[in-house]
């Protein structure tokens, strides 16, 4: 049971106390202005229709699915994914870890090296305590090789720790620069006693999708990498190896290399539960610009706070509200009472902290005391920024919401 007040943003201000299970039930609605702006909030019905169809997809290809939690850090959305037949679920930092488990995530792709010695003793504690907790993690270097077994052994770990060699290519992030490099790692991993190699990994969703044709060439390259990796150490391998790569960009490119293997593949897509209204939008291969099924599912509002200049309107979301790593957020909706309809000719041209900046038409029919409503960009950088969002349906009545952990 999880019981709010005032210390999260986006509930109305005449709240005391309640229960995260009675929002539903207030009779809110967001276009008549029942809650205070701005306000980051999900989509229901495309929320639920994200997790359906990538699970959907993957089990159509073989492919199991470990979504990355970063992108939500909402155990509730966490559940769901599992609930849809989520293999696991990956985080990235010894933090995440300890949610996921205590959100009860029983497997856990650690997406990056586990070297720490906080983390790994509370590896070793949580593997004494939960016989059903399988992790697996990734190895890049023989002195990170090293470091998890010797600190395994002190902590006194029951059993090994699955191990994957993350492979990575110049320019990147970690991961072995080179073949031989992998097939070194991969011999310390099958010789350290605490740690069990398990597989390959990559991460190839770093590219610029600029240039797309060049892009996924490069993704090609870059799976063709890893395969030689896993053919090069098969025989250390177990009879079925896990293969894992796929971010929220190229999935389809990982799953065609991976595609008639006897293996576990795994893809750790994470930002297709929410997409967004712009840089996945374009890019992800079931975004709806390239017709796929995937939807946008979050929405920022705001008030209109100014007209002080024909051609300009202020609202109430800033940096401290939306994501503006890739894009700035897109104007797409304009509420007066109670009614919403399209904003044409809008664009948002900078963010301060606190407003939005929107370029419009100099004639527009726009107000102070108006909602404006927009899309976001990166939905990994809009999670952070709020501890609880309203989830509503396609009225905008408030059915429910979600919090976050950050």
């Amino acid at each position: 049971m999880t019981t709010l007040d005032w210390h999260y943003k986006g509930l109305p201000l005449d709240v005391g106390t309640l229960e995260l299970a009675d929002i539903g039930s207030q009779g809110w609605n967001l276009l008549r202005g029942d809650l205070p702006m701005p306000v980051m909030v999900l989509l229901r019905d495309p929320l639920r229709e994200n997790v359906r169809a990538m699970a959907e997809w993957c089990a159509a290809r073989g492919l199991e699915l470990a979504p990355h939690g970063k992108s939500t850090m909402a155990p509730q959305i966490f559940r769901e994914q599992l609930a849809a037949g989520a293999w696991g679920m990956t985080c990235a930092t010894p933090w995440h870890l300890r949610v996921y488990r205590e959100s009860g995530v029983d497997r856990v792709v650690y997406a990056n090296e586990l070297i720490e010695p906080a983390a790994l003793r509370y590896v070793a504690a949580e593997l004494q305590r939960d016989p059903k907790f399988e992790l697996y993690c990734l190895a890049d270097s023989v002195e990170g090789v090293e470091a998890m077994q010797r600190e395994l052994a002190a902590a006194g770990a029951p059993r090994p720790i699955e191990v994957l060699v993350e492979v990575g290519h110049e320019g990147g992030r970690c991961g072995c620069r080179t073949v031989d490099q992998a097939v070194a790692v991969a011999e310390a991993i099958h010789a350290a006693p605490l740690l069990h190699l398990a597989g390959v990994e990559a991460f190839e969703g770093l590219r610029s999708a600029a240039d797309l044709d060049a892009a996924l060439a490069g993704v090609d390259a870059f799976m063709a990498k890893l395969l030689d990796v896993f053919e090069r150490i098969r025989p250390l391998l177990p009879e079925r190896p896990v293969l894992t790569a796929g971010g929220s960009a190229f999935f389809d490119r990982v799953a065609v290399a991976f595609a008639g293997r006897p293996v576990t593949a795994v893809l750790r897509s994470g930002c297709y539960v929410t997409q967004d209204g712009g840089h996945y939008d374009r890019v992800s291969p079931l975004g709806t610009a390239r017709g796929g099924p995937l939807r946008n599912a979050m929405e920022i509002w705001g008030a209109v706070l100014s007209r002080p200049e024909p051609g300009l309107a202020l609202t109430s979301f800033g940096r401290r509200d939306v994501p503006f790593d890739i894009d700035l957020p897109a104007p797409r909706w304009l509420a007066r009472d109670g009614v919403r309809r399209p904003l044409e000719g809008a664009e948002t041209v900078a963010l301060s902290d606190q407003h939005g900046h929107i370029r419009v038409p100099p004639d527009a029919d726009i107000r102070p005391g108006d909602l404006l409503g927009a899309t976001i960009s990166h939905p990994c950088g809009a999670f952070d920024r709020w501890r609880l969002l309203p989830v509503v349906d396609d009225r905008y009545d408030v059915v429910d919401a979600v919090t976050t952990i950050f």
